[in-house]
């Protein structure tokens, strides 16, 4: 009587034992897949790329050490990037945008920028140059923005913030907090 009891117990904790692995191994199968969607598609070293508007004229280039796209949702990650936002007409100063990492949106309308980002463009009387840790840019709108602190330096001074939002297509900087600065007038 003990005998058929015993090879009961030891059949259903055997049931249990292979349920609990199988369900395991389901666990495992889909984490598996979940990882496997956001994977590289391909990568480019080096390169640069040039967008040109409707009348043929350079809209924007970017160049960068590495790229990395990713096949599940188009967006790309950036090492190195180096953006230039060119002007609508030859005699609008160009910004040029550079960072340690940058992330592009799959459809290609933000790049979240980080690491050392400095945005420069010369003007008439010398270079204005912004720095920061983190900038979210939408370059087909000419609009970048940040909470994070900056310094922005320019021929006349320097200001110092917290937050910014940029109209670069209006020429309109427009500095959210704790602005501090020094201004040197020119001769």
């Amino acid at each position: 009587m003990k005998r058929p009891l015993l090879i009961v117990s030891l059949l259903t904790a055997l049931g249990l034992f292979v349920h609990w692995l199988s369900g395991l191994r389901e666990e495992a199968k889909q984490e598996s897949a979940e990882a496997a969607r956001h994977v590289a598609e391909y990568f480019l070293r080096d390169f640069t790329t040039t967008t040109m508007d409707p009348q043929g004229r350079p809209e924007q280039r970017l160049a960068a050490e590495l790229m990395l796209r990713y096949a599940d949702d188009g967006s790309m990650e950036l090492t190195e990037p180096r953006l230039t936002l060119y002007g609508e007409t030859d005699n609008v100063a160009p910004w040029q945008i550079d960072a340690a990492h940058g992330h592009i949106s799959g459809d290609g309308k933000q790049v979240q920028l980080r690491g050392g980002v400095r945005m420069t463009r010369m003007e008439d009387d010398g270079m204005l140059e912004l720095i920061t840790d983190d900038l979210l840019l939408m370059p087909k709108e000419r609009y970048a923005e940040t909470d994070a602190p900056l310094t922005v330096t320019y021929p006349q001074g320097q200001l110092d913030a917290v937050g910014l939002r940029a109209y670069m297509q209006d020429e309109r900087l427009v500095l959210l907090a704790q602005v501090r600065g020094n201004y040197v007038p020119s001769h």
